[in-house]
């Protein structure tokens, strides 16, 4: 009973162990199910607003790797797009490219039509933004990718924003190489605005609201309407938060632009000092995200190793645990041979107590097992079972210490390489019987019996006969 509770308890410890140790582990890996990337694609888009694109790359990056451990297409192709707008603020066009069409191409997979668009607006972007010569225009192919990209937005309001403010760029694009500005192009780039703007009013899209006048800054200022552009900037002023440097600092600069066109000299000096001051705050807070971003990241770390400290000596504890158990196996496996051995032993004595000063009777036991170190399991419970009885209820008892002693020999024997044969030489040497005598015993011839012999001697490291029977009592092979 108390190795039964030991055992249990000991169990209960390991089983204990494990699962906390589990638990750490799952809280030290990353969460890669279906919204495991969500959190760092947030972390991007903040060092993205901040324009770290080092840092939202990075955070990008790790949600594209807990994306790609989803198995979810889907989610995958919601990264890599993310990945190609950075790409393209910084200026990976090819790398852009690369990205976008992998996006599209598990959005197709997914057969999500919003993510499909979201790829290729991606793409659309990448050939506005690589038009550095008139050479270089892929006006067109942007305007297919978009206008694709718009009829499989319907159900995702701020992609077909976005995707109507590109398009309006498109024809805003159309006109940038020009010396006097098209009429047609120009006017529908600003159909394409207002129906982006009066999208993202209706649906309450106050991020989208925000960008529609970053594009309309320059749609006013190709058309040369200053005061327009000036009351626009103005607005993306009242719309920012009072910690909203960012775009502050570029509305600041576009009206310093439009009252430079304007001839107003003191109000664009003006608008230039906000424009320093903007960008002063606007630098002071990158440089606390980013001490924020390191503090984190420390005690991230640091958590970390903690975590693994103690996995350590959680690990060592659970070894611990199973060493005692493997420890009190042993020993109470082997107290319990002995004991079932004792019994064997005990019964067996009994057993010949019983007629002990009969001859003919000690001939029959000994007769019965004197060849135990060459018989099988079966043959030895065979004949105990015909010499015992098998109703006597110490039968298996004796069979069971018997063979236990066979076994034991048996592996004396093999610690030596004696064969079956050689063992029984041996044991006929034992009883004084000479080569002759054992030849006749065994049916063989006297030299066979002497060859057996000399490969004894050698086996065993003796020289006499003697000396074999002396070492060969002392190591149980008897």
């Amino acid at each position: 009973m108390l190795f039964k509770n030991l055992i249990n308890a000991a169990g209960t410890v390991t089983i204990g162990a494990a699962v906390v140790i589990s638990c750490l582990l799952q809280a030290c890996s990353v969460n890669d199910n279906a919204s495991g990337y969500k959190t760092f694609l947030s972390e991007s888009d903040k060092f993205s607003r901040l324009q770290e694109w080092d840092f939202a790359t990075d955070y990008a990056l790790k949600a594209l790797d807990a994306a790609d451990r989803s198995h979810s297409a889907a989610a995958k192709s919601e990264v890599l797009s993310h990945l190609a707008a950075i790409d393209i603020m910084t200026w990976r066009d090819a790398q852009a490219w690369e990205h976008s069409c992998e996006a599209e191409s598990l959005a197709r997979e997914s057969g999500i039509d919003s993510l499909v668009a979201m790829a290729l607006l991606q793409k659309g972007k990448v050939c506005l933004c690589g038009a550095i010569t008139e050479e270089d225009v892929r006006d067109d192919e942007a305007l297919g990718y978009l206008e694709e990209a718009l009829k499989l937005s319907y159900g995702c309001p701020s992609v077909k924003a976005d995707v109507l403010f590109n398009i309006s760029q498109v024809y805003v694009g159309k006109n940038r190489f020009r010396r006097e500005i098209d009429p047609v192009l120009y006017a529908k780039a600003g159909d394409y605005l207002d129906a982006g703007e009066a999208l993202a009013r209706d649906h309450g899209l106050e991020e989208s609201i925000a960008k529609s006048y970053t594009y309309r800054m320059r749609y006013l200022r190709q058309g040369a309407k200053l005061d327009e552009g000036i009351d626009c900037c103005n607005k993306i002023l009242e719309i920012s938060g009072n910690d909203d440097f960012l775009h502050k600092s570029q509305a600041y600069n576009q009206m310093v632009m439009f009252y430079s066109l304007k001839g107003d000299v003191e109000n664009a000096a003006a608008a230039h000092q906000q424009y320093v001051y903007a960008m002063e705050r606007f630098m002071r807070q990158k440089s606390d995200a980013l001490l924020q971003n390191m503090e984190s990241m420390y005690d991230s770390s640091l958590k970390q190793e903690r975590i693994r400290i103690l996995l350590r000596w959680l690990s060592v504890l659970v070894f611990a645990v199973l060493l005692l158990i493997a420890l009190v196996v042993v020993v109470f496996g082997s107290r319990q041979r002995i004991y079932a051995a004792d019994k064997g032993k005990e019964a067996l004595l009994r057993f010949i107590s019983k007629d002990f000063t009969n001859p003919s009777f000690n001939s029959k036991v000994s007769e019965a097992f004197h060849d135990i170190s060459t018989m099988d399991e079966a043959s030895i419970r065979e004949r105990c079972a015909s010499l015992v009885g098998e109703s006597d209820p110490e039968a298996r008892e004796i069979a069971d210490y018997i063979v236990a002693l066979a076994r034991e020999r048996a592996g004396a024997g093999a610690r030596f390489g004696l064969t079956s044969r050689e063992m029984e030489i041996l044991r006929l040497s034992r009883e004084g019987l000479t080569a002759a005598q054992i030849a006749d015993r065994l049916h063989i011839s006297v030299f066979t019996v002497n060859n057996h012999k000399q490969n004894i001697y050698s086996k065993m490291g003796v020289r006499s006969n003697a000396e074999m029977i002396r070492i060969a009592t002392e190591k149980g092979l008897f």
